[in-house]
């Protein structure tokens, strides 16, 4: 099976060709990549990016796939962790297609991988109802194509809230077979926004709290700090299931912010949606 598109036309262009302008032009926006490119300190082992509309969110998220883009070797799996914004489907569910479709062409799906974790985890489930309306995955794949030619095959795994303990159950379990994985070059990619329907300067404020949280590797203190001050971080699940797995599987991890700024920042409003760009290398 395939996953067809969910959102083109609404979230990105669903054509091709416009498709492919409207990521460049997300590149050379004023808040976009094109003049500030990040400095490569060591290899990338995954990033956080948003998933709203390209128009609002796209120049923020060209950073991290900017960055992308100067690896070498590039990965040849990706792992892209994405919150349910829906209640279908398995609470922790790892796509059973065997790729994923957009307007730029097909992503193929790591079934190999898939069967291995889904051999030694239990409550991850292989399901295509948690993935099929849901867009916060489906929006990291057009900067993959664009920004990597010759994709690298993706796993997307989608996750519902779950208290602490079990998120890092799930993904201290992720990384160990991930530490296995001796012979593949694999990132990580977690998608999320940050504050939602909040006035600009309370939320460069609230989400610099958030983005200190993730710079310091703090998983629980970082899902604490959402969950008891009841903070709009919509990718609550991946940030702490990366922040986790980072935690089991890589040595001498560095994060870095690239770029954070609201939709308020594109276009005036008097409340809006915070978007960051933060990448973790691992320095030799």
């Amino acid at each position: 099976m395939i996953r067809e598109t969910a959102v083109a036309g609404r979230f990105y262009e669903a054509e091709a060709n416009l498709l492919r302008s409207q990521i460049d032009g997300c590149f050379r926006h004023r808040l976009g990549a094109a003049s500030t490119p990040a400095p490569v300190q060591g290899r990338l082992a995954g990033f956080i990016a948003p998933h709203a509309g390209y128009m609002f969110s796209g120049p923020v998220a060209s950073h991290a796939f900017e960055r992308l883009a100067r690896e070498n070797p590039r990965p040849q799996t990706i792992i892209i962790l994405g919150p349910k914004h829906t209640h279908y489907g398995a609470d922790f569910s790892i796509s059973a297609a065997s790729a994923w479709k957009t307007p730029l062409g097909a992503l193929e799906v790591d079934a190999a991988l898939r069967d291995r974790l889904l051999s030694s985890i239990k409550t991850l489930k292989a399901d295509n109802d948690a993935h099929a309306m849901e867009h916060s995955i489906e929006v990291q794949l057009p900067f993959i194509q664009h920004f990597m030619p010759g994709s690298p095959r993706i796993l997307p795994i989608a996750l519902h809230y779950a208290p602490f303990r079990l998120i890092e159950q799930l993904a201290s379990e992720i990384a160990e077979v991930l530490s296995a994985e001796k012979n593949q070059n694999i990132m990580l990619i977690a998608s999320s926004d940050f504050s939602h329907d909040t006035p600009r300067e309370e939320a460069y404020r609230l989400d610099r709290e958030v983005v200190d949280r993730i710079l310091a590797l703090d998983a629980e203190g970082f899902y604490r700090l959402i969950v008891e001050e009841d903070r709009s971080v919509c990718g609550l699940m991946p940030i702490t299931a990366l922040l986790t797995i980072f935690g089991r599987t890589r040595q001498n991890i560095c994060a870095s912010l690239l770029k954070y700024a609201t939709s308020m920042d594109i276009m005036r409003h008097e409340r809006g949606v915070g978007y960051a760009s933060i990448i973790f290398e691992e320095k030799a």
